[in-house]
């Protein structure tokens, strides 16, 4: 297998610095990491030019992370995208069929989020892997503080039109994204923080869960069809006779039963990742974290479809009762500042207590990222996370149906994959119905 390795710098470079918001600081520890699969390969100087070219629009890609005066900057300085080149003597459908058990480094060039701050290294890498069959993969990985997925999508899509010759929407960027939110959103009622201040004792205990008990977790991913989830909808709109989306109904049917087979006798948390440039009337192109979450607090035991209900309700009224962006920034001037960002945590993220974190990835246009005549048949995250309770939902094979992706505790994965438990999670599923062809063949997807 031979590899070129190499940096893809922008044609023409627009040096800033752009000072990254409470929300990118508090992300500074995660990457993300996904793949988009493609039956067509595609010639690497097309892809490598285009993307040249599209970076002078996106400097921030191509720039490094650095902290000036204790706040995090990305520095847009042309470094550039960290960019290679593999050929693999095997099929598409076999890495497909092997994807769960193979390396994560096998299709995506990995990156540790502190040491792109401490190297200055690249903080997006672009993995190409060409297969015998014709076929590609395109790993990306970023560093989370770069942006959030709409943002990601945001680079892509505008790739994708310029090696087709088409135009696309420029984006919009900010030099001071939390000065930017103080001056174009109206302040909200709501007083909760979307932090926790970790005193010694938490932090500790957190420390020490992902030492003994985070690596201890499982992936899995369920296929959910058009047809299921229209049926899924229909009992649920029967049962509460009010409008929701098929996000809604999905994650409290997922949420119910995940929280039913897990051993833990108290309360239980969803939260509900909302990108809320649409809640909030901020512009579409505008590039950065602009996600807050939706916290909605149950019994052991929930009646699924009342949390639909709420679920709905919550989002409808997000601006109003749950945008926590003026709280949680007077929260941490209150607990120290910017300078002790490394003791706050966000409340949605809590793996010791269990909380189910879901992130919406649709409608986003995954399978929109055309190079010429190559569409992407299969797009899924695929990090390595560092702890289990995060989950995503994305369109499915081809832009059919719904994929919903998390990591559990192994345990509790394993009590999730047994038969009876699978009937439960497909229970609107007609029996007759004829899957695609790679969910009949994947023994991976349940």
């Amino acid at each position: 297998m031979e590899t070129a390795t190499f940096l893809v710098q922008a044609n023409n470079n627009n040096q800033q610095t752009i000072a990254c918001s409470i929300t990118d600081q508090l992300l500074k520890n995660l990457p993300v990491s996904v793949i988009f699969c493609y039956k067509k390969g595609i010639d690497n100087n097309l892809l490598i030019d285009s993307l040249k070219e599209v970076l002078s629009n996106f400097p921030l890609f191509a720039g490094t992370l650095i902290n000036i005066n204790q706040i995090l900057h990305i520095d847009c300085n042309n470094q550039g995208v960290h960019f290679s080149i593999t050929k693999e003597n095997g099929t598409l459908d076999q890495i497909i069929k092997e994807l769960p058990t193979i390396q994560k480094k096998r299709l995506i060039n990995t990156i540790n989020p502190k040491k792109v701050i401490s190297d200055q290294s690249p903080i997006l890498t672009i993995k190409l892997t060409n297969f015998a069959c014709g076929g590609m993969i395109l790993g990306v990985c970023w560093h989370h503080s770069i942006g959030d997925m709409h943002t990601f999508m945001y680079l892509m899509k505008a790739w994708s039109n310029t090696l087709n010759k088409k135009e696309y929407v420029l984006p919009l960027i900010v030099k001071e994204r939390d000065n930017y939110l103080q001056e174009n959103l109206e302040k909200n009622s709501n007083i909760m923080p979307g932090v926790r201040y970790l005193n010694t004792r938490e932090l500790f205990k957190l420390f020490s869960y992902f030492l003994l008990s985070a690596r201890n977790k499982l992936s899995l991913q369920f296929y959910f069809s058009q047809n299921e989830l229209n049926n899924m909808k229909k009992e649920f709109l029967e049962r509460n006779q009010k409008k929701l989306s098929v996000n809604d109904v999905l994650c409290s049917h997922v949420f119910s039963i995940i929280s039913d087979l897990d051993s833990y006798n108290t309360k239980r948390t969803l939260a509900i990742l909302v990108d809320y440039r649409v809640r909030t009337n901020l512009p579409q192109n505008l590039l950065g974290n602009f996600i807050s979450s939706i916290k909605i607090l149950t019994d052991q035991n929930i009646n699924c479809f009342q949390l639909a209900t709420e679920l709905r309700e919550s989002v409808d009224n997000f601006q109003e009762r749950h945008m926590d962006i003026f709280s949680t920034q007077e929260y941490i001037e209150k607990n120290g500042g910017i300078k002790k960002i490394d003791k706050f945590l966000k409340t949605s993220i809590d793996p010791i207590n269990r909380t189910l974190l879901i992130s919406n990835w649709t409608k986003l246009g995954v399978y929109d990222i055309i190079f010429e005549n190559s569409k992407p048949f299969y797009f899924t995250p695929f990090g390595d996370y560092p702890f289990p309770w995060l989950s995503s939902v994305c369109e499915g094979f081809s832009n059919d149906g719904l994929l919903y992706s998390v990591i559990l505790p192994s345990k509790l994965a394993k009590k999730l994959m047994q038969e009876n438990n699978i009937q439960r999670i497909h229970k609107y599923r007609d029996q007759s119905e004829v899957m695609p062809t790679l969910v009949e063949q994947l023994e991976w997807l349940f």
